[in-house]
């Protein structure tokens, strides 16, 4: 019997504001910029425009083999590729940097996915539990936590699982596996939800969810699969039908 609903967050629970990414990467070099003249380091836009890239190409590579990082180890490879020595970076620095790297999403906020709320809702009062299981990027799960109390839906998420915080990335088992024990539930009780077929679908079905394949024309894969798909949030709760935890399906 079905007792939680996981669920990826990019692509699945909310999309990225339209031309979000590009003004977040620009504010983002902004700022640290300004931190590192402040600091009277004084570096040409150009070269952390282009460290920046290289910090990116690094994070590709970690996240081939299904690990990853966070913020400030990401701040620290930058800072490398810009050969600003160690000694040149004290603790407040580093503190301020990692802000500057990792606060600008919040001015432009993502958006929920539609339907995402009343979906979240809904499972809620029928007293489903549910967690995120989310491979993070530039943005850490510490601000991804802010993102989604703004937007909203972080009350009906008890557990929220971020990639950069455990160091693996989804389709490893064990990002799944911890989310799971957190929520007390077994891989049989549990459903995932995701727009990736690698990552959420094969992920969650390695280790005994039942997994739905979320497909849509800005999600990671747009075409539908062999399996259980819907094109819509709300679809989701049909799928389900009306039963409750502790209810035979």
């Amino acid at each position: 019997m079905l007792k939680a609903v996981t669920f990826d967050l990019w692509g699945t629970l909310m999309l990225e504001a339209s031309q979000g990414v590009r003004r977040t990467r620009v504010e983002r070099l902004r700022r640290i910029d300004a931190v590192l003249r402040e600091a009277g380091i004084f570096i040409e836009l150009d070269a952390i425009d282009r460290a920046y890239d290289l910090v990116g190409e690094r994070l590709t590579e970690l996240w081939s083999t299904l690990r990853d990082t966070g913020a400030r180890t990401q701040v620290v490879w930058l800072l490398e590729i810009l050969q600003v020595s160690e000694q040149s970076r004290p603790g407040w620095l580093m503190n301020r940097l990692v802000d500057a790297y990792t606060l600008p999403i919040l001015r432009d906020l993502p958006l929920p996915f539609e339907g995402a709320t009343d979906v979240l809702s809904t499972l809620d009062s029928r007293g489903f539990r549910m967690a995120v299981i989310c491979n993070t990027g530039r943005t850490p799960g510490k601000v991804l936590r802010m993102i989604l109390e703004r937007l909203g839906i972080g009350k009906y998420l008890s557990i929220q699982t971020y990639s950069d915080e455990i160091g693996l990335r989804k389709p490893h088992p064990e990002i799944f596996r911890r989310t799971l024990a957190e929520l007390g539930i077994e891989p049989h009780g549990a459903l995932h939800v995701g727009d990736t077929l690698e990552s959420d679908v094969a992920g969650a079905q390695g280790i005994g969810m039942r997994a739905i394949h979320l497909c849509h024309p800005r999600g990671a894969d747009p075409k539908p699969a062999e399996g259980e798909t819907i094109f819509s949030l709300p679809e989701l709760l049909k799928l389900m039908g009306k039963n409750n935890p502790g209810e035979e399906k």
